[in-house]
């Protein structure tokens, strides 16, 4: 998009239910858009469907933009991921160097991004109004019908500004539903601190207005207190931040799962590769705090979702595994993968060897290909290495190992194998993250045995050596994240606040050093569409950045 209206107009109701329309065009078409609005917001059944189509939004973060998950891009070119078989956009994430203002992942987010927060403005001005019909049957349920939306949209609103100040910094702040009588083009960037203030009324709003366990898919009281944790410890609120993760620890309705369970409770296995088995609380995952449901393809509500081919190694080309059938390779190795980010060996090396984690459950270290036709035989035909003379061994290499959560095979049509993309359920938060959270907060208040405990849960959990109240550092709780989190976790932004992107990823990524990411890479370039279509203010860009 090349100006700011196109970014923060109203979300209209033919965009909510038809993804292949032209959005450009589609976007110019006011008058109708708001008739359609008016339509839609006359009761609770109609916020429901506009409350749907956020959760589609939010669904596109695993979905593919530029050859990768829009998830990538707080992901890659950290310590703990680089670009293997990069492709246009994700290429300068192996040396920030080449990153500018007009980078198609970095523009594509930041767009998106401010489409979920317009809707979510757009649901939370529209449920102001008196003459909605909240379809409760009584006063108290209405009330309470209507605070569930709200605190839903509000949730939802800092999901995404959590990405932009983490990722941009100082953003435009916008809380009004913007139309075609409201458009501006003299937006200026609000402090991080008002982002964050605004992050934390929303947050605090939906935490006391939604239940601790919501409908499967919904967010829910435990990720508002989540993710007020995570802000706090960013305020430098580290009370708060352990008060609102001890909330969801000790509430009951969560656990850690640390036995066997689910559809392959009973074959080869452990506690951690099941929470990938079975994402949903249905399937007995009591962990999981917010899940993604997804359906399968041409169905309402489906996604194709591309974690597998982001993150799974493109081994069908190596020169041994190639000649193979290819479908029959993808369906007992785990799909078919593109490889377009890896897991750093640094990240592999803080593995423990008894750790479940690093099991082959759960990081893939060999192909197997049946040797029978009825498939009950296999044999080993190749390994995963992680062996490199220098980083150009590093680009399309096609046997590197990789994290098993994101597998996936077509359970309908079997010659689906070769396909990119994937139908399934998946974790989108889980408990593990509030654990890490806890520590870090009790570990800044010099509560070190209180955080080794909870740390110690989760190593405990996967066979990993437990630890020492002296062991307790940020460094050991990095690296435990990435331990538990690595692929799940947003690692930029971490790193972003935690002060240590610069340092960790010179020391820990394999395809940077000194000369190919600089101190300002910590924050992302405004696109350069946003700043020239700004025409009624200057929109600063961030140091070090250019066109």
């Amino acid at each position: 998009m090349k100006d700011m209206k196109k970014i923060l107009i109203l979300i209209t109701i033919g965009l909510f239910f038809t993804s292949s329309c032209n959005e450009d065009t589609f976007l110019e078409e006011e008058p109708k858009d708001d008739i359609f609005a008016e339509n839609l917001f006359e009761d609770y059944d109609g916020f429901v469907n506009g409350l749907n189509a956020i959760y589609s939004l939010v669904r596109q973060e695993r979905q593919s933009s530029n050859n990768v998950t829009r998830a990538a891009l707080w992901q890659m070119g950290t310590d703990n991921a680089f670009v293997n078989n990069g492709a246009g956009a994700t290429d300068p994430f192996n040396d920030y160097n080449d990153l500018n203002s007009e980078n198609g992942l970095v523009t594509s987010n930041f767009n998106w991004l401010y489409k979920i927060i317009n809707s979510a403005n757009l649901i939370i001005n529209r449920a102001a109004d008196s003459s909605v019909d909240w379809m409760g049957g009584n006063t108290d349920n209405d009330l309470s019908n209507k605070n569930k939306v709200i605190a839903q949209s509000k949730l939802l609103r800092a999901w995404a500004y959590r990405h932009l100040r983490y990722g941009w910094g100082a953003v435009p702040l916008s809380i009004e539903e913007i139309d075609g009588t409201t458009y501006r083009n003299d937006w200026e960037r609000n402090p991080v601190a008002e982002i964050n203030a605004q992050m934390e009324l929303d947050l605090i709003f939906a935490r006391d207005y939604l239940d601790m366990k919501e409908t499967t898919g919904f967010v829910n009281s435990a990720v508002a207190s989540t993710m007020l944790a995570e802000l706090y410890l960013d305020m430098g609120e580290d009370k708060k931040a352990e008060t609102e993760a001890l909330r969801v620890i000790n509430d009951g309705e969560y656990e850690l799962m640390t036995d066997r369970f689910g559809v392959n409770a009973s074959q080869p296995g452990n506690a951690f590769s099941d929470l990938f088995d079975n994402p949903l609380p249905e399937s007995g995952n009591r962990e999981v705090l917010w899940a993604l449901n997804n359906a399968y393809q041409d169905v309402v509500g489906s996604a194709y979702l591309y974690m597998k081919n982001t993150w799974i190694s493109y081994y069908a080309k190596d020169k041994v595994l190639k000649k193979l059938d290819l479908d029959t390779l993808y369906t007992y190795n785990g799909g078919k993968g593109a490889g377009r980010i890896s897991v750093s060996d640094s990240a592999f090396n803080w593995y423990e060897e008894t750790d479940d984690r690093y099991s082959e459950y759960a990081v893939k270290k060999d192909y197997i290909y049946p040797t029978d036709a009825s498939a009950t035989i296999f044999e080993t035909v190749k390994s995963t290495t992680m062996d490199y003379s220098d980083e150009s061994d590093l680009e399309d290499n096609f046997l590197w190992p990789w994290v098993r959560k994101w597998e996936y095979n077509d359970p309908y049509v079997f010659d689906n194998a070769s396909r990119a993309g994937q139908y399934d359920d998946q974790m989108f938060m889980r408990l593990a993250e509030t654990y890490l959270i806890a520590a870090e907060a009790l570990m800044n208040q010099g509560n070190n045995d209180l955080a080794a405990k909870y740390l110690n849960d989760l190593r405990r959990r996967s066979n990993a050596s437990e630890i020492d109240a002296s062991d307790v550092t940020l460094d050991f709780i990095l690296q435990e994240r990435s331990r538990e989190l690595v692929t799940e976790e947003y690692r930029r932004h971490t790193l972003v606040r935690t002060g240590k992107f610069y340092e960790w990823a010179i020391k820990y990524n394999p395809r940077l050093d000194a000369g190919s990411v600089n101190e300002y890479n910590d924050l992302l370039p405004i696109p350069q569409g946003i700043i020239d279509s700004n025409t009624g203010a200057v929109m600063e860009q961030n140091p070090g950045y250019s066109k």
